[in-house]
């Protein structure tokens, strides 16, 4: 499932989510019912840029359950 050169998600705690390959896209989900999509490339294990910002994978998933945007493979 998270083999190299795949995007391993997980929640903040460390748990596995789903993974996507490099250059896959993720579909955000707001509070307010809108949606986007956000480009992922794969930096390395625990890193990956996503809509061109980089991010290890935990603190992209603390940041996303703070403000309270799902997301899952688009």
């Amino acid at each position: 499932m998270c083999d190299k050169r795949n995007i391993c998600f997980t929640d903040s705690e460390g748990k596995t989510l789903f993974s996507i390959p490099d250059g896959g896209v993720l579909r955000l989900f707001y509070e307010d019912g809108e949606t986007s999509y956000a480009l992922c490339r794969w930096l390395d294990k625990t890193h990956a840029q996503i809509n061109g910002v980089t991010y290890t994978i935990r603190d992209f998933a603390w940041r996303m359950e703070r403000n309270h945007i799902n997301y899952a493979p688009a």
